[in-house]
């Protein structure tokens, strides 16, 4: 694992589709109506496909209380979720896509976590084990390295 930390105010880094909820196509994901139900079956959401060309710029917003996370990738886990959470409370799990990201030395693959409360956060393998903890501090982007 290699880490690293950048201070600041909010950076521009070079990449986009940041909410696998919205990236995908429009026809991957649906709203309601007002007063609408649900039979039986409960409530599904499909979830998005991820973008197919290599993502532009994306604002990463930190501060007194949020840290960004940026993790690089091998190119075979392009397309790939990787699911992080709060050591503290692993029922709040998130997730973002490695993606191909066009930068200042050629394409590289991450996935990029643009704002999160400090503290410490468990990195998970595709199983669901935890493959390193890393320290997102206020103020900084944390770079490290999901292998």
């Amino acid at each position: 694992m290699s880490i690293a930390e950048t201070t600041g105010s909010p950076s521009l880094v070079d990449t986009t589709g940041l909410d696998p909820h919205r990236a995908g196509g429009v026809d991957d994901v649906h709203e309601h109506d007002a007063g609408h139900t649900h039979g039986a079956g409960g409530h599904v959401h499909a979830e998005a496909k991820p973008p197919t060309a290599p993502s532009r710029a994306v604002m990463i917003d930190v501060g007194a209380t949020r840290g960004a996370l940026i993790l690089n990738a091998h190119s075979d886990r392009e397309g790939i979720e990787v699911e992080i959470h709060p050591v503290s409370e692993p029922s709040k799990r998130t997730h973002v896509w490695v993606l191909p990201r066009e930068g200042r030395d050629g394409l590289v693959y991450a996935a990029i976590f643009p704002s999160l409360a400090i503290g410490e956060y468990a990195v998970l393998h595709q199983n669901g084990d935890i493959a390193f903890v890393v320290d997102v501090p206020a103020n900084r982007v944390t770079h490290a390295t999901w292998e």
